[in-house]
This record gives structure tokens, C-alpha cells and sequence, in this order.
């Protein structure tokens, strides 16, 4: 039930959405026109061509990014930027519909800025009434959820506030039993205490609205639970069950699972739906596709510089560590001399980084032409093969090679969760003036944990501007 009601809130905020949108662009289309009619007699039927473009655009940004996420625990900054990124991206659909349909010279730009200008400003403002409007009424709605807590006197005060701080918009604690000591008649934050033996508990429960009961007991006390469930259950109530051991890691997802005949509580880090994965995957296969296309142009030119300036093969391979642990190899445009995995033993006094990636300014083991296509980063083309293939992925962590992956401590393998990178956040941040592998890590381990497809058009667009700024970094 409680997914359907979230379902059913993301539904009806972006039905307000779609009002806001529409009424900005017909209020753009009278102000530019004086009246709909006169609108109508110029732009003919594409007056509402345009508007059902901007309403599907608008659908497919909520489809694809899901701007609604943790909406009742927005602050205005964040409502700021969340609706922000929203009108950009509706903003450039249309303008990207437009060109295509080569209907940009007669699109009005006037309809196009004020739809989304008005856009904005109409989604912070109505976003914040609708946000203060549940919220406040959460307590006392009939559609609430209304939760029974059962809890100990020394829980209770910071059970209630955490939940309270979580800001659902469909829950709210409306009685409390206290099962270490008698505190009938008296408030927990402005909530009553009704119950302290297991009569007082299941007569309140069958005589009064109680639509759930969540039980957090510390670890040391014995209580009957199973108990205390079945009774619940026995009379449609809904129960959930705090459990102390498993509270490792806030951050951590807990699901239910079964291993064999067994079943277990599964801990894993942050999840990602299977659809934002295939949509990563799809922008790995093309921007794979038109790599290797550019790779095949580059080599035309390349090839022939790389093989007269020093002997050896056109392509260099080496093992390097992915996703969890697995070894792949990957492929560059030789930038070295032949002997470089040699050579690198004795340079390893010079290294400029501190902690287990090498990296060296002036490393001489680098040919004249591998200085032009580093700078360039036109020795990194051949890993769209890797991409395609799906050893790598556009944007990721950087692959280490063997020799670091064996010195890695355990929390370092937390880079290696995911599948690794052309490019990514460490790259974008400074990638020629970091020298500390810690801080590459730390940077590694933000993008896991705010990983969205959003980040990485970012990344690959900054990714890009240091391209054609020349800027080199450790390969």
C-alpha cells in the first residue's frame, strides 16, 4: 500500500507540473499574439503541436531522471536546483524537437523563454505550498497512516524525532505503549502513551484506529515479539520489527532474500533501478560505436608517426583490474617505448603520487608522438572497444593494473564495485594536480554512492572541455 500511495504522490506532483507548463505556455501564446484565435489563425494547428511536444518532453524528464525523489524532505535549495535541472532539461527537449522538425526558425522565442521561465518559478512555488500542505496535515489527515510505537521510556523520545525528521508524508505515530515502566496518561512529544501490560496494548488497538505498529526494543530486554506479531496479524494490523544487530550501517540497503532454503537479510550499498542501468549500458554501446568510428579515423593518421618513430606494435595491451575484481585488457595507442614495463621498476623513486598509482611528469619512457596523443588523449581511443564490449563503461572509476590492485587495502575495493571508466569524477576534478591516491579514492567512492545518469553527462561533457584544453593525466 505504502508504494502505491508514493505512486500515487509522484503522480499527482507531476499532474501539477504539467497544469504549471501548460499554463505558461498558453499565457506566453496570448501575450504574444494578444488572443488564442489570432494565435490559432497564424500558427495554425501548431500552437498545440508545440504544447503537446513540451507535455511530452516534460513526461519523458520525469520518466528518465525522476526529479520527485525525496521531494518532503527538500529544503529550498534543494527544490531550487531539483526544479532547476527539470526546465533545463525540458527546456533543451524542446529545443532539440524543434530543430529536428525543423521548426526552429518559426518557434516563437519569446512562447519558448516565458514557458520556461514561468515553468520554474510556478514548480518552486506550488511545490513548496503542496510539501507545507501535507506535511502539516499528516497528523490528523484520514488518509495517514496512523503507526502505534512500542518502544522503551528511554527509546521513545528518539524513536518519534527520527521518524518525524524523515518527513513521510502518510505516517504519523498517534499512541505509544512503554513496555519498561507504567506511563499511561502521560506524552512522548506530544504523543499519548495508552498502554503499558499487553491488555491495555491489543484493547486500544482493537477499540482505535491503528493501521500499523512498529516495535523497536533494545536488544537487551526479552520480549515476546512473535508473540506480540501474531496477535497483531491476527487482527489485520500491519507489524514492522526493529532489529538492533542489523542496524550496521544506515547507509547500507536491507532486503528480505532467501539463499538457498534459507532465509537471510541481504546488506548491499546504494541501488540503482534495472531501467537507469540499461539506459547507462545504451549510452555505453553508442558512444562506443562512435568512438571506435573516430578511433578508425585517428589511426589514418596516427599509425604512421607512432611506427616510424619507434619499433614496436601499433597497440598496447595490459591487464587491468574491473568490476569486483576481474581482469580484462585493456587497449591504447602506443604512447611508449617497447621496453616501458621495464623501465617503469626503476622510475618508481620519481613517482608523484603519493599511494599506489604511478604517475611522472617528464616520464622518459614517453615518445615524442606519445606526448602529442596523451596531451590529446587520442592514446585512450581503443577503449571504446572496451566499452562496447562492456569491460568498461564511459564513465566509471579508473581501472587500476594488477600490481595496485595486490597492494590495495579492503576499503580501496570499494572503487572496483562498479564497472570502471574512460573517464570520470576524478578526471573532471583536478586530474593533473592530484597526488594523493586517498583522494582519488574518496572522489571514487562520491560517484558510486551519487551515481546518476545525470552526473555522467556532466562528467562527459567536462570530460570533453579538458580534451580540447590539452590537459594529460594519469593513464
Amino acid at each position: 500500500m505504502g508504494v502505491s500511495k508514493r505512486q500515487m504522490q509522484n503522480f499527482l506532483i507531476y499532474i501539477l507540473d504539467m497544469v504549471g507548463l501548460t499554463a505558461g505556455y498558453f499565457v506566453a501564446v496570448y501575450l504574444r499574439f494578444g488572443n488564442l484565435k489570432t494565435a490559432y489563425g497564424y500558427m495554425k494547428a501548431d500552437t498545440y503541436l508545440r504544447w503537446i511536444i513540451a507535455m511530452a518532453v516534460l513526461t519523458f524528464v520525469y520518466l528518465l531522471f525522476h526529479p520527485n525523489r525525496s521531494f518532503f524532505k527538500r529544503k529550498i535549495k534543494d527544490e531550487v536546483r531539483c526544479d532547476f535541472q527539470t526546465v533545463i532539461l525540458t527546456g533543451a527537449g524542446m529545443a532539440m524537437i524543434a530543430m529536428l522538425m525543423a521548426d526552429a526558425s518559426k518557434y516563437s522565442r519569446f512562447i519558448y523563454m516565458f514557458t520556461i521561465g514561468f515553468e520554474f518559478f510556478y514548480m518552486i512555488i506550488v511545490h513548496r505550498l503542496y510539501r507545507k500542505y501535507w506535511l502539516r496535515r499528516r497528523s490528523n489527515h484520514s488518509f495517514a497512516r496512523k503507526m502505534m510505537l512500542i518502544t522503551t521510556s528511554g527509546e521513545a523520545e528518539q524513536v518519534i524525532t527520527n521518524i518525524i525528521k524523515e518527513k513521510i508524508w502518510d505516517l504519523w505515530i498517534t499512541s505509544i505503549v512503554i513496555i519498561d515502566k507504567d506511563m499511561v496518561g502521560e506524552n512522548v512529544c506530544g504523543i499519548p502513551v495508552i498502554g503499558f501490560t499487553y491488555r491495555s496494548m491489543f484493547e486500544y488497538a482493537a477499540r482505535n484506529v491503528v493501521d500499523e505498529v512498529f516495535i523497536y526494543i533494545p536488544k537487551e530486554y526479552k520480549y515476546p515479539v512473535a508473540m506480540t506479531i501474531q496477535n497483531f496479524e491476527d487482527m489485520g494490523i500491519n507489524t514492522s520489527l526493529n532489529i538492533p544487530l542489523f542496524q550496521i550501517n544506515q547507509n547500507l540497503n536491507k532486503t528480505l532474500e532467501t539463499v538457498g532454503p534459507y532465509n537471510v537479510v541481504s546488506f548491499s550499498g546504494r541501488e540503482v533501478s534495472l531501467f537507469m542501468l540499461l539506459l547507462k549500458r545504451a549510452m555505453d554501446i553508442l558512444g562506443g560505436l562512435v568512438g571506435l568510428l573516430i578511433t578508425g579515423i585517428a589511426l589514418i593518421f596516427v599509425a604512421p608517426a607512432v611506427k616510424l618513430e619507434s619499433p614496436g606494435p601499433l597497440l598496447f595491451s595490459q591487464k587491468r583490474v574491473g568490476r569486483n575484481g576481474r581482469i580484462f585488457k585493456i587497449y591504447k595507442i602506443r604512447s611508449m617505448y617497447q621496453d616501458a614495463e621495464e623501465c617503469k621498476k626503476e622510475l618508481m623513486a620519481q613517482n608523484e603520487m603519493d599511494g599506489l598509482m604511478f604517475k611522472m611528469k617528464d616520464d622518459p619512457r614517453i615518445t615524442k608522438v606519445g606526448k602529442f596523443i596523451r596531451k590529446t588523449s587520442i592514446d585512450e581511443l581503443p577503449q571504446f572497444w572496451n566499452v562496447l564490449k562492456g569491460d568498461m563503461s564511459l564513465v566509471g572509476t579508473r581501472p587500476p593494473t594488477v600490481d595496485e590492485f595486490e597492494q590495495y587495502s579492503a576499503y580501496h575495493k570499494k572503487r572496483l564495485c562498479r564497472t570502471p571508466g574512460l573517464t570520470g569524477i576524478w578526471q573532471v576534478s583536478g586530474r593533473s594536480t592530484i597526488t594523493d591516491f586517498e583522494e582519488i579514492v574518496k572522489l571514487d567512492v562520491q560517484y558510486i554512492e551519487n551515481w546518476s545518469l545525470w552526473l555522467d553527462i556532466k562528467i562527459l561533457f567536462k570530460t570533453v572541455a579538458l580534451v580540447f584544453k590539452g590537459d594529460d593525466g594519469a593513464q
